[in-house]
């Protein structure tokens, strides 16, 4: 029954709250595409596009997770229900990780298949960049109850990359584009801890 449900909630959310951030996805996919000639890339200048545009699908996918609630009265239609609030999000986080990882390995994909140099290294390395910007968006979202302060926090931290490279250190946004892998391991563990350190946050304001 309980299985049951959650696939009902999964249904419901995909056919109501998915369609809006998947279109916006998508431009992003298509901008990338348009704005970057993706033939014949060598190492860093493989990265480029992913690293400079791509990687907004997972602001594109995980900042608006909360935002149906912040209408009130679907808020409180949404809270009256047996299953709890923030589990119907994280349900919403489950799949919005899962189509940036898609969206991100489709394009990896079409570069391959146009002879860039990319791997598997290029693929982890986009993912974690585009989940760790989706998770800033997405903390600052929740924490703030304010969609358009997510996308705020998102986007000031995207341009914070370009002139505090030295300051960033592990968690600098363009890190295989001047030739460095390795650091993407920080990013998806930051990523991993914005999220649950989210749900911390919004749990014990539940409880106040």
């Amino acid at each position: 029954m309980r299985k049951g449900l959650y696939g009902n909630i999964i249904v419901v959310n995909l056919k109501h709250n998915f369609p809006a951030p998947c279109a916006s996805a998508i431009g992003i996919f298509l901008l990338t595409l348009l704005l970057f000639d993706v033939t014949a890339l060598q190492a860093g200048e493989a990265a480029k596009p992913i690293e400079f545009l791509l990687c907004w699908v997972g602001v594109m996918f995980l900042t608006p997770v909360f935002l149906p609630e912040q209408n009130k009265d679907i808020r409180d239609a949404i809270c009256s229900k047996k299953v709890d609030y923030l589990k119907v999000c994280m349900l919403r986080v489950l799949y919005s990780v899962a189509a940036t990882a898609v969206f991100v390995s489709l394009f990896v994909g079409i570069m391959r298949a146009r002879e860039c140099d990319v791997n598997a290294s290029v693929l982890f390395g986009g993912i974690a960049t585009a989940l760790f910007l989706g998770a800033v968006g997405f903390a600052a979202a929740g924490i703030s109850q304010n969609t358009t302060i997510g996308y705020m926090a998102a986007f000031a931290y995207y341009l914070a990359s370009y002139g505090m490279k030295g300051k960033l250190g592990k968690f600098y946004l363009f890190s295989m584009t001047a030739g460095n892998t390795a650091d993407k391991g920080w990013l998806f563990a930051a990523a991993t801890l914005l999220i649950g350190m989210t749900f911390v946050i919004m749990k014990l304001r539940q409880k106040l």
